[in-house]
């Protein structure tokens, strides 16, 4: 079946040869038992990995035909899809050197109704339309070993759609895909239960008018991964505590800190009238120290306020140049 890719990241060779899955480095799986890493490395902003694949896999593309028909047409049900993921695979196929191919193989279905002789044929012409479709457009058989063959009216893919399928009577129609009758023994009799026979010929049969495309691999295939790697995520600095000083900090906001300063000297005079005799000589004394400590304090708040707003300007437009990155 045709290879489910999770990330195209990964080179496609590795998918299909391995069925490995492309992960960041934190979460990289372990290779698959079939691949051996070679080295580990980064380039730029990418991890690259190299795996020798140690057995033959491949990877298959399904292509539908019409009912009677050798002819390829590229808007037939899944085609589109199937032929995109080929000329994908293809162009990769092309520029990596690393990928060995060992050989193309290209097999011809027709679908189990209509006579033997007519669906052989058919299934044959299948076949070499679509080499002749390969060849045309990425020159195949000039630069691998491809094989063709066929299968007229493929029964066993027919009996394994059935048992999957919601087909009426489904029992009674296995019975009879598994008997010994000759085919068109067999095709009559299905005939015979028109529900059964409706649904096949909607459901079951179209998909068994096909070519199956199968790259096969080499052992032995070096194949690269190369894996963005993830950027840290930003982590906010904690914020410094304020140094001791004669100002309590009571808000702060992104345009600076407020601070609450001590009394004027007008309280603190009254508070040395509270507690004793002085004379006015005194007095005025400790209001002119008073007024210098107002004004010291006062200035080292401004300054730790200025001090704040450039640490705050500094810090957001680091965090900016962080996310750009």
């Amino acid at each position: 079946m045709k290879t489910i890719f999770t990330t195209f990241a990964l080179s496609l060779a590795l998918c299909a040869a391995a069925g490995a899955t492309a992960q960041v480095r934190s979460a990289a799986p372990v290779p698959a038992a079939d691949t051996v890493m070679l080295s580990e490395t980064t380039d730029g902003d990418y991890l690259v990995r190299r795996f020798i694949v140690k057995r033959q896999d491949d990877t298959d593309y399904r292509i539908r035909y019409q009912i009677n028909l050798a002819k390829l047409s590229s808007k037939l049900d899944g085609n589109t899809r199937e032929l995109d993921g080929l000329n994908n695979f293809v162009a990769n196929l092309m520029q990596d050197t690393l990928m060995n191919v060992k050989s193309v193989e290209i097999t011809g279905y027709s679908s189990p109704d209509g006579p033997v002789k007519f669906n052989r044929t058919l299934a044959e012409n299948r076949a070499a339309d679509f080499r002749n479709y390969v060849d045309k457009k990425y020159g195949f058989s000039k630069k691998y070993d491809v094989t063709v063959n066929s299968v007229a009216e493929d029964w066993e893919m027919c009996r394994a759609l059935v048992a999957q399928s919601a087909v009426p009577d489904k029992q009674a129609v296995l019975n009879i895909l598994d008997g010994s009758q000759s085919p068109d023994a067999k095709e009559q009799a299905l005939k015979k239960m028109p529900s059964a026979w409706e649904y096949m010929v909607k459901n079951i049969l179209p998909p068994l008018r096909r070519v199956e495309l199968t790259i096969n691999y080499g052992a032995g295939n070096i194949v690269e991964q190369r894996t963005m790697i993830p950027k840290p995520k930003v982590v906010p600095q904690p914020e410094q505590a304020c140094e001791p000083c004669r100002c309590e900090v009571v808000d702060e906001t992104i345009t600076g800190i407020i601070v609450e300063m001590p009394g004027s000297d007008v309280d603190f005079r009254k508070d040395m009238r509270d507690a004793g005799s002085y004379s006015k000589k005194e007095l005025r004394e400790a209001g002119r120290v008073a007024r210098e400590q107002e004004r010291a304090a006062r200035k080292i708040a401004k300054k730790e306020a200025k001090a704040a707003m450039k640490a705050e300007k500094a810090a957001k437009k680091s965090y900016r140049e962080l996310e750009k990155m």
